[in-house]
């Protein structure tokens, strides 16, 4: 508390509590200028006065204090959680008050909460009312087929025991509840398949291939529907692996024929190339040949640096001929062993 007073002389300043001298514990600073109090809840709501006196004559402020704490308040209750039977409860609600009016509850941080203890509330016996079980499983998975539940009259007393009652004395309340309904109406479906197409290709190994059939998801009488309708089902192959002599094939090579020189960097050889069959050993298509790499059917051959005066052997001087034939090809410029 502030006395703002000035004089000269310098006033000697006096604090007094309801009149009375200070007897609680306190501090005074600027000259007697500030009051600090210590601790306020040693006080009650009164009136403190500052008395500055000096030569000249004497001056008094009183001014008053009114001390107001942050406080819970449990004078509200929840609704209670039943309306019979013996399980009702109402919890306290905790307020921060301030004066009598309600504040946020942080103001109450540091306040201790009080202990709240729920209180029971509408302990009594309940109306007559139906009871219901779980409904059963469904007697068919598709098709229609019913499920069932029990439906009893009972009460439930303030005790918490349940007494049957006649069903008179629940159908004065509401409408029975039904015992039993439909259930799985969906049409039964299933996946159905056509009859394998022949195993005669493509070839994917030795007497190995692949074969298709059409897959189509149908009800129970036959009537196809959308696949969707079968997403549920194990889904049936479409395609498998088969044995089938018309895969019974392999890549049949000549031997190499001479090579066209014996050096430089033109000599060349070939052979042929066939796919055959095992059994019959007679040419087939050669897409039938396809599962396994096709051997190569010529090849460089004899590449070594050919030393001066190196002759063309009989053979290679006779495919020189026919390359040369009605033309003429100089040795310098020549693109084979030639």
């Amino acid at each position: 508390l502030g006395c703002a007073v000035d004089g000269h002389p310098t006033p000697n300043i006096t604090w007094l509590y309801s009149g009375e001298p200070l007897s609680l514990r306190h501090r005074l600073l600027a000259a007697g200028q500030i009051l600090h109090i210590l601790n306020v809840s040693d006080f009650t709501d009164g009136e403190f006065s500052c008395l500055a006196q000096n030569e000249a004559g004497s001056l008094t402020q009183v001014m008053s204090l009114a001390i107001q704490e942050y406080q819970w308040s449990v004078d509200k209750l929840t609704a209670c959680s039943a309306s019979c039977g013996h399980r009702g409860l109402q919890l306290p609600q905790l307020r921060c008050l301030l004066d009598g009016a309600e504040v946020n509850a942080s103001y109450c941080g540091e306040t201790p909460k009080p202990s709240l203890q729920p209180i029971a509330c509408n302990r009594r016996d309940c109306p007559s009312r139906w009871m219901v079980t779980s409904w059963s499983p469904c007697t068919r998975s598709c098709g229609g087929g019913i499920q069932m539940r029990r439906v009893t009259c009972q009460r439930l007393t303030a005790k918490g025991s349940s007494v049957p009652m006649s069903n008179e004395a629940c159908a004065q309340v509401s409408k029975r509840p039904v015992d039993t309904q439909n259930c799985n109406r969906q049409p039964c479906v299933e996946w159905a398949a056509s009859s394998w197409s022949q195993c005669n290709g493509p070839c994917i190994g030795p007497r190995l291939a692949v074969q298709h059939r059409q897959i189509f998801c149908q009800t129970k009488d036959g009537t196809s529907v959308s696949s969707d309708q079968c997403s549920s089902l194990p889904r049936p192959l479409s395609t498998q692996s088969c044995w089938t002599d018309v895969c019974g094939v392999h890549w049949r090579v000549s031997l190499w024929t001479v090579c066209t020189a014996t050096c430089g960097n033109y000599g060349f050889q070939s052979r042929r190339v066939d796919c055959v069959h095992i059994r019959t050993n007679k040419p087939v298509m050669e897409h039938h040949c396809s599962w396994r790499p096709r051997p190569a059917n010529w090849q460089r051959c004899n590449i070594t640096p050919c030393e001066n005066g190196t002759l063309l052997r009989g053979g290679e001087a006779e495919w020189c001929r026919s390359r040369k034939k009605g033309r003429v090809i100089s040795q310098k410029h020549s693109t084979g062993p030639c």
